[in-house]
């Protein structure tokens, strides 16, 4: 037997039979329990009171601790925190897809360089005309199927600088071949190739490159001396050399 049994038997009212006054003194001499905590006390049953109180208690405080440990049970488990400097994943609604961007193309990519400009024209061949040294002096545009045999190298201030390629050269049957660069100047929204105008042409940079030949002119000069020298003589600006035909050969031959 336990001891709150034990208790719970003590604290069950008893009904006995009236007793001679030596058996009731007696009684109150001894109490009847083996608990060591209840002590013998003078009067009317105050330890008896006392062990029902204590049981009481007892059981209630049982009770708490039970209900607190079920309660306990009951409760969900609570996730742990996520590590600090992680985030949770956020699923995507449902339906929905992120495609990636499409890479550019190659034509995408690739720039188209700009058309050079001067006075608000294009520096394009067909907006070149021509004056030919010829008794009518008409001024003609480059014909349309010839236009390929042209190349404009720079423009600036006005003027042009252009070239015509070895093949037409031959098929037009030009005297001297490809020897010059053409110069052409903006007059009314048009640039014009006149061939009896003194600016109107320019040793290239192959044969500006001649005049370092000591043999052939007992001088040493450089192709980019030479070429600067006939832009001054030719009225052409010289400052505007580089461009309109560009820098020239790093070293001469």
């Amino acid at each position: 037997m336990d001891r709150i049994e034990q208790l719970m038997k003590d604290a069950k009212p008893r009904v006995e039979e009236p007793r001679s006054a030596a058996a009731a003194a007696a009684a109150r001499s001894i109490v009847y329990s083996a608990d060591p905590n209840v002590v013998p006390l003078s009067g009317h049953g105050t330890a008896r009171r006392t062990a029902v109180r204590a049981v009481g208690v007892a059981l209630a405080a049982a009770a708490v601790v039970g209900a607190v440990v079920v309660a306990g049970g009951m409760v969900a488990p609570q996730p742990e925190p996520a590590p600090a400097g992680t985030t949770e994943a956020t699923a995507a609604p449902s339906g929905t897809m992120t495609e990636p961007a499409p890479a550019p193309s190659e034509s995408q990519s690739a720039t188209t360089p700009a058309v050079l400009t001067t006075g608000g024209v294009p520096c394009t061949v067909a907006n070149i005309d021509q004056l030919m040294n010829t008794p009518a002096r008409a001024i003609e545009p480059i014909a349309g199927a010839e236009q390929h045999y042209y190349t404009v190298l720079g423009c600036a201030d006005g003027w042009l600088a252009y070239s015509i390629s070895d093949d037409g050269a031959r098929d037009l049957q030009l005297d001297g071949g490809n020897a010059w660069y053409r110069i052409a100047k903006l007059q009314n929204g048009r640039f014009l190739f006149d061939l009896q105008a003194p600016w109107s042409t320019v040793f290239t940079w192959k044969f500006q490159a001649l005049n370092n030949d000591v043999s052939q002119n007992g001088q040493r000069v450089t192709a980019q001396e030479a070429m600067d020298q006939e832009f001054a003589q030719k009225g052409i600006p010289v400052e505007l050399r580089p461009r309109l035909v560009g820098e020239g050969p790093a070293f001469a031959p």
